[in-house]
């Protein structure tokens, strides 16, 4: 008997965690052959469909997602028509509780659902198929009867849980596990306390694996070459002793692995505190779940959380120079307003975490929020990715005014050149954003827009041609530190140079570097402050290779 798993990434980097899962998780099942057939969206589905058709599968699996769902329908119909035979199997996010069912109804092809996971019904369902029969009537599964084409469903909710995956054999084992990616994903804990409505994971049993089995996964990882991991764990600093235990291992067992951890700002107790000031340097990368600063809001939403302590938690892991806090929010909340998010986005901003992803709020299946939503007021799209498109306080223009606000901060916040003016530019003016937004806008800026570093930089500098003399200062600056066209630097043209003038700080680079073959320097006089930068293709190519500012500026 033979099994094919059907893998759709959103790109090259990420690969299906579940397939070693389910693996391991079926070597009972011993008569069956596993193979896969592995791709990204954007290519043919025609094509797919084909390749699996000659793989002549007894049984057919694969992962739904909100990003592929769409994309695999149009293979599994091509590939029924191929193969009639064969019995399909979906599972994943798409599939949870009811949307098992509609999963049936979306896609005529699939035979199967299973609503949670897998691994506590998939060898079961293999020894049925093994023996000759159709699955059917299983817990946790919805079906589509061979008689007459009906669907079924039982026990849908809450969904199935694996109660033996703290002690299986952990996914790297598997033949399955791709170590030739960018990063690889690992679970230490599965489940999460809170009930955050919008969540999957909304109040649902907390299963860890022991520090043990971590610290001996963690090992196998690193003699398979791997060096980034990404932890699926919802909060990772819940709780908090566990996560203290687990960053002493990082840190001090294996410094040479980065991770990708999500963590709530508010839990930061003082020894998670002092570790956290401990990180290697650039090992962590930390993903902080704000969400809203409206204490209203996370209310609704029935998150645990005060938003004055999420922005405490916030400032500091801001602060933590060893590695970078990306913020998460979300837009169309219930009893939030477009003022709400706008407020969220400038105190944030204020607090300078590396990044802030805005996103619109999505209504997923299985979630307590999806037979919520009428109720608090929320329209969503009925197909993935399943967005509000209204609320009772946002209307859909606001919604689309927010989705561009979150170009926005990708395109000037998130990108680091301009992160610094940015910054001081908000500082200055309370109302830059909603200014900057209206003044973009009628410069045909969308959320769709895209626009090279230099095209952004003109723009803000056109839009601060009446800001402050630090505003411009800083924007020049910047400009030259990006490496931008000298010539066009906005406000000021930069003077050659023969020689340093005197009392200059180093401010970065390397002080001999003045002194080098070929190397040239200009002078850009501010209003507020002059600095000379140094140029030299040989150690960059655009970019100044030093800097120094002059202590007979004109603020000095």
């Amino acid at each position: 008997m033979r099994l094919v798993w059907l893998s759709i990434n959103a790109s090259y980097s990420h690969s299906s965690l579940a397939l070693p899962l389910l693996h391991q998780a079926a070597q009972s099942q011993s008569s069956w052959t596993w193979q896969k057939l592995e791709s990204s969206l954007g290519d043919n589905p025609g094509e797919l469909a084909l390749r699996l058709s000659e793989l002549q599968a007894d049984l057919l699996c694969c992962s739904l997602f909100l990003f592929n769902c769409e994309f695999v329908y149009s293979i599994l119909q091509r590939f029924r028509v191929l193969h009639p035979h064969c019995v399909i199997i979906a599972g994943g996010p798409e599939c949870l509780g009811p949307g098992a069912v509609k999963v049936l109804q979306n896609c005529s092809a699939i035979d199967l659902a299973i609503s949670g996971e897998g691994e506590a019904i998939l060898p079961k369902i293999m020894q049925i198929i093994s023996q000759g029969d159709r699955p059917r009537g299983l817990p946790g599964m919805a079906w589509r009867e061979a008689a007459n084409g009906k669907i079924a469903a039982r026990e849908l909710q809450p969904p199935l849980q694996y109660q033996a995956w703290p002690n299986d054999s952990p996914p790297c084992m598997s033949e399955f596990f791709a170590t030739d990616k960018p990063f690889v994903q690992m679970e230490t804990t599965r489940g999460c306390p809170h009930g955050c409505s919008y969540c999957s994971s909304n109040r649902t049993q907390v299963r860890s694996k022991s520090l043990q089995q971590v610290e001996q996964e963690l090992k196998l990882l690193s003699q398979k070459g791997v060096q980034e991991i990404r932890l699926l764990d919802r909060t990772f600093n819940l709780p908090e002793k566990r996560a203290l235990q687990l960053l002493q291992m990082f840190r001090l067992q294996f410094p040479q692995l980065k991770f990708h951890l999500e963590i709530h700002p508010q839990y930061l107790g003082a020894e998670l505190r002092e570790e956290l000031k401990l990180a290697n340097p650039g090992q962590l990368h930390l993903e902080a779940g704000i969400q809203s600063l409206q204490d209203e809001v996370l209310q609704a939403l029935g998150r645990e959380a005060s938003a004055d302590k999420s922005l405490q938690g916030l400032e500091f892991l801001s602060r933590c120079k060893a590695f970078e806090t990306h913020a998460d929010l979300l837009a169309g909340l219930p009893k939030q307003s477009y003022n709400n998010i706008v407020d969220d986005v400038k105190r944030l901003i204020a607090l300078g975490p590396a990044e802030i992803q805005l996103e619109i709020l999505k209504v997923l299946p299985g979630t307590p929020l999806q037979t919520q939503a009428e109720t608090l007021g929320l329209r969503h799209s009925p197909e993935p990715p399943y967005e509000i498109l209204q609320t009772a306080l946002l209307s859909p223009r606001e919604l689309r005014l927010a989705s561009a606000l979150s170009r926005l901060i990708d395109l000037f916040y998130n990108q680091q050149k301009l992160q610094a003016p940015f910054r001081l530019a908000c500082a200055e003016n309370d109302g830059f954003i909603d200014a900057f937004m209206l003044f973009l806008t009628n410069q045909g800026f969308s959320a769709q827009w895209t626009g090279s570093l230099a095209k952004r930089y003109s723009l803000f500098a056109e839009f601060c041609q009446e800001g402050s003399a630090q505003l411009k200062d800083c924007l020049a600056l910047h400009w030259l530190k990006a490496g931008l066209p000298q010539g066009e630097t906005p406000y000021y043209k930069p003077e050659a140079l023969s020689e340093m003038p005197p009392n200059c700080l180093l401010l970065e680079g390397r002080q001999e570097t003045q002194n080098l073959k070929n190397t040239r320097l200009f002078l850009l006089r501010g209003l507020q402050h002059h600095y000379v930068f140094a140029f030299n293709r040989a150690i960059a190519m655009q970019q100044p290779c030093a800097l120094w500012k002059c202590r007979n500026s004109p603020a000095n």
